[in-house]
């Protein structure tokens, strides 16, 4: 696929750019040293060793990084952004240090799979691995030419999935030693994958670009498009209990599927993102399997989290936040003590924490 970029595809790039400030790296040709040869024969070519990854400066300060990504593992907390930076926290968000990153590329996301198990993915195809809670990291997978990676899903231990930019997509069988590049119809569309959820033991779940939603059940070997009530981007997903989702994303959009399983589908063949339209009427919202959650506001959304009485809290430009009533209704503003933009909020000890344009921050109490 051409690496021009789509007015929608280069706006997507373009938020993330935006919080992380900084533009997609690229590695200089690595020097080669010419052989010795003989005056009688050709010279030998000489291949170039293959683009390898700086390691992410270790700096004063790293926690107010521009940071994109927030996860616990165990007690401890870690967050991902700029320049590879990886910062963790052992006291609830209260003191941050910065670990070494074997990559210096922005980090888009980073996710957990048990208290040690984790996966951080970013720009130049970059897939970083811990083993121990992130402490240390170690690159599992890096190409300059490759598109960027907005999130990453393991299934067990061994088996993964990664997804991101114009369609990419990745797959590992083993832990993340090998990915292998997947092509299918859905990712042949060249539309953003910005958001991976499972929802139960057979069903995946993504949502992207221009109304992009999915759902695998075979452990995202293959993909079917559901049809969507908005033809705007899809920012992230929270995952509600059983094959339930809520979706939100550009202008403060914000919907809510029961039973994603039983969501009808579309032909990506006879998909046209041109002249998808965003629906309007309650009925024929309905009659795709979502619910829209009208919303106060029309500043893009980032990030979200679940809190414990069942609603969802949701953050995005500019620092705004909205709050649903738990039976997931009704969105309410909602005053936190941040300025800047807010790309994900986690909920621990009592406290919000968020990451955003100012790095992490403690926003106190839980609204």
């Amino acid at each position: 696929m051409s690496r021009r970029m789509l007015p929608a595809a280069a706006a997507m790039l373009a938020v993330w750019a935006a919080v992380a400030g900084a533009e997609e790296e690229s590695s200089a040709p690595a020097a080669v040293s010419a052989e010795e040869t003989y005056a009688e024969a050709p010279p030998a070519e000489v291949a170039a060793p293959p683009d390898i990854p700086r390691p992410a400066l270790m700096v004063t300060g790293a926690a107010k990084a521009r940071l994109l990504d927030l996860s616990q593992a165990g007690k401890r907390l870690v967050a991902v952004g700029q320049q590879g930076v990886i910062v963790v926290s052992e006291d609830g968000g209260n003191n941050w240090k910065q670990v070494p990153s074997p990559a210096s590329v922005m980090l888009t996301r980073v996710r957990f799979y048990n208290d040690k198990l984790g996966w951080a993915v970013g720009y130049d195809g970059t897939i970083l691995h811990t083993a121990d809670g992130g402490l240390s990291w170690t690159l599992q997978h890096s190409d300059p030419e490759a598109r960027v990676l907005y999130d990453v899903l393991f299934l067990d231990p061994q088996t993964g999935i990664a997804a991101g930019a114009y369609g990419a997509f990745y797959r590992t069988a083993d832990g993340g030693k090998t990915w292998e590049a997947q092509n299918f119809p859905l990712s042949e569309l060249g539309q953003h994958f910005n958001r991976l959820l499972r929802l139960d033991a057979q069903t995946l779940f993504a949502a992207g670009e221009r109304g992009l939603l999915a759902r695998s059940g075979d452990g995202g070997v293959t993909w079917e498009m559901l049809k969507s009530p908005y033809a705007g981007s899809y920012f992230g997903a929270i995952a509600l209990g059983g094959r339930s989702v809520l979706v939100y994303g550009m202008r403060g959009n914000v919907y809510v599927a029961q039973d994603i399983g039983a969501a009808p589908t579309q032909d990506p063949a006879q998909y046209d993102p041109y002249t998808a339209e965003t629906l309007t009427d309650p009925a024929a919202i309905a009659g795709l399997g979502w619910r829209r959650i009208d919303s106060p506001v029309k500043e893009s959304l980032f990030g979200g989290t679940r809190l414990a009485d069942g609603s969802v809290l949701l953050v995005g430009i500019n620092a705004v936040a909205l709050k649903t009533d738990p039976a997931l209704t009704s969105l309410q503003p909602v005053k936190l003590p941040a300025a800047e933009t807010l790309v994900d909020v986690l909920p621990y000890g009592g406290k919000l924490i968020a990451v955003g344009r100012r790095g992490v921050q403690n926003l106190g109490a839980l609204p």
